[in-house]
């Protein structure tokens, strides 16, 4: 945890002494590339990416900088709050389904923890409910056990629904299936070729979900629940490749 708060200060710093704004000139751009590059990466330079690319009309670099930003940080506002804008001005929003009341508050409090803040708070949790075993096995026999064995109940209860979270954002996080269309336009085809019938037409900035690989074609799905074939390069993964 230290090395992380010391990386992140250094990253700070150096964003800070470039004078980064925003990325409205093609040196700031130049520069974080260049960060990322050498592998100097957090979710502020994502997000600050995603708005240099957004300035020069390229909306699918800018929605998967904030993607990737938002994986590293699922509660950085600035790029969701972006990403939430980007998306509504393409051509393919309309693909995009309004959730639930309740699916929506839960989805609000999954972003609001992070992967490491999850971690901390499943190791507190757990510390805890050991405690109230500790108290109830070591309670005398004569005295009641009822709030011990409810406030076990209860820690047990809430580390299992963090720990279920937290293997979520772990999966989310190296298993990220999530792609950005970054060509202009493509078509989607029922097949892995262009002999195969066509079923739909895609547009710069929308997010899909990468199923399988077939050499130059990719079995996606649409955030509507469509599925058809693309060519891969016309579309990049949200998990930089490592």
């Amino acid at each position: 945890m230290c090395l992380t708060f010391v990386f992140l200060a250094v990253i700070t710093f150096v964003l800070a002494n470039d004078k980064i704004d925003a990325g409205s000139s093609p040196t700031t751009h130049n520069r974080l590339l260049k960060l990322e590059q050498k592998g100097i990466i957090n979710a502020d330079m994502y997000n600050q990416l995603g708005l240099s690319y957004y300035k020069q009309g390229k909306t699918g670099k800018a929605v998967l900088c904030f993607l990737r930003a938002l994986r590293l940080n699922s509660n950085h506002s600035a790029a969701r709050n972006n990403l939430n804008y980007v998306t509504s001005q393409t051509l393919d929003k309309d693909l995009y389904s309004q959730p639930s009341f309740l699916s929506s508050i839960f989805q609000k409090v999954f972003d609001f923890f992070t992967l490491n803040s999850l971690a901390v708070v499943v190791l507190i949790l757990l510390i805890i409910t050991i405690l109230c075993l500790h108290w109830l096995m070591h309670l005398p026999i004569e005295q009641d056990r009822a709030i011990p064995v409810m406030w076990l109940i209860i820690a047990g209860f809430v580390l299992f629904v963090f720990a279920t979270m937290l293997g979520m954002k772990f999966r989310d996080f190296h298993n990220n299936t999530k792609a950005v269309v970054i060509e202009p336009e493509i078509g989607g085809y029922s097949g892995p070729g262009p002999e195969y019938g066509k079923l739909f037409s895609l547009h710069e900035g929308l997010i899909i979900h990468i199923n399988r690989v077939d050499k130059d074609w990719a079995l996606i799905t649409l955030p509507n629940g469509g599925a058809g074939w693309i060519l891969i390069a016309s579309a990049e993964r949200v998990k930089p490749k490592e």
